[in-house]
């Protein structure tokens, strides 16, 4: 789905790293796994409805399930959403994660499914045969729960793009028909569709939770791009063994990486100076090392 060449020299397209070792690699066997063990109970133990406990709904919100807001992410309502939203994982994953570093692209993706989901159940409750809840004769509301990683995939598709407005990404429309289009175009398109959905298809599409997972992927880039891992060191605190020091010198590298983060959301990466793109050249490598 993405090019896999070296740009200006970008970290997050290193041809020796190893995918399946990295954050994005485990989280796409956590949902295989995940996945085995949904279509095991639901074959062996039909009493038991995984997706009512552990699946996303208003229904399961108003008993108390709050960690669905998380659960929902892991699960797949069939084999093919679960190789689609793996696709998505293992293109735009990796990018995001060498970039960002794994605590961060972790938060970013959890974080992007939980306003995601939050954003299907709020909607759920305003207009809800426009988000996933049936209508029946009577009028009674009936909330199906939500699965699926493609809120939190959405999320990393909107801080890629915004990382990386102009990258070319080839697509294959049905799986054939290649296209190709710059990554801020796809986020521009992805948001188009989203918000039509919403207004137009009452099938069990959740376009509500992939437009919440792009607002999520921009808000949590905002909130990196401000908020620096770790604290700047004092005088005193430069005093001490090299071990430190080391992690001193990290402190300050990812401070200067929060500012490149915010100039990148607001103009791209194509608005760095040299100077900028080897500071986080630098930074990956120490990324690479954690």
């Amino acid at each position: 789905m993405i090019e896999s060449r070296d740009y200006m020299r970008e970290p997050e397209y290193r041809p020796n790293a190893n995918r399946w070792k990295s954050a994005t690699g485990i989280l796409l066997i956590i949902n295989v796994a995940v996945f085995v063990w949904q279509s095991l109970m639901s074959e062996f133990t039909k009493n038991v409805p995984v997706d009512h406990y552990l699946g996303l709904s208003i229904a399961g919100l108003v008993k108390g399930y709050v960690w669905q807001f998380l659960t929902f992410q892991f699960l797949h309502g069939s084999l093919i959403h679960l190789l689609l939203n793996s696709l998505g994982l293992f293109s735009f994953g990796h990018a995001v994660e060498q970039f960002l570093g794994v605590k961060r692209f972790l938060l970013l993706y959890l974080i992007s499914g939980v306003i995601g989901g939050f954003v299907h159940c709020l909607g759920g409750l305003i207009w809800p045969t426009h988000f996933g809840v049936a209508v029946d004769i009577f009028q009674q509301l009936h909330y199906t729960p939500m699965v699926g990683a493609s809120a939190g995939l959405f999320g990393l598709i909107a801080a890629f793009a915004l990382m990386f407005p102009e990258r070319d990404l080839t697509l294959y429309l049905f799986f054939v028909f290649p296209v190709t289009v710059s990554a801020k175009v796809l986020l521009g398109v992805s948001a188009g569709i989203s918000v039509l959905g919403v207004l137009i298809d009452k099938g069990n599409v959740a376009h509500g939770a992939h437009a919440g997972g792009m607002l999520g992927g921009w808000l949590m880039l905002r909130f990196f791009a401000r908020r620096p891992i770790y604290e700047t060191p004092s005088e005193d605190e430069k005093k001490i063994s090299p071990a430190k020091s080391a992690r001193i010198e990290t402190a300050f590298l990812n401070k200067e990486v929060d500012t490149i983060l915010d100039k990148i959301s607001k103009k791209g990466i194509h608005s760095l100076t040299e100077a900028e793109r080897n500071t986080l050249e630098a930074a990956s490598k120490k990324l690479e090392k954690r």
